[in-house]
């Protein structure tokens, strides 16, 4: 064998060796992401849920009686800061 033919395949050799690391590297980078996607998929969930029922507060309070209303109103105050606080905490993800 060549000078130059050992020379191309210790090249070969070793980019195949590399190739190998990059394809553990871009699995291990891939990990991550996924974790991240699950933690922001369970997050959406719940601030769908907590939306929808922050609508349906609203629907309540627009029709209940004078009484009803301040019983409403405190807990539509809690769920409207839970909200607040949830979507806050989900904006801080993304920075």
């Amino acid at each position: 064998m060549t000078t130059r033919d050992a020379y191309v395949k210790q090249l070969k050799d070793q980019l195949d060796r590399w190739n190998a690391d990059l394809s553990r590297l871009e699995s291990k980078a891939r990990q991550p992401l996924l974790d991240m996607k699950v933690a922001m998929d369970k997050q959406m969930k719940d601030l769908r849920e907590r939306r929808d029922a922050l609508q349906r507060k609203m629907k309540d309070m627009q029709q209940a009686s004078d009484q009803a209303w301040d019983h409403l109103r405190e807990s539509t105050d809690k769920a409207w800061k839970a909200m607040d606080e949830s979507l806050k905490k989900a904006w801080s993800a993304f920075k």
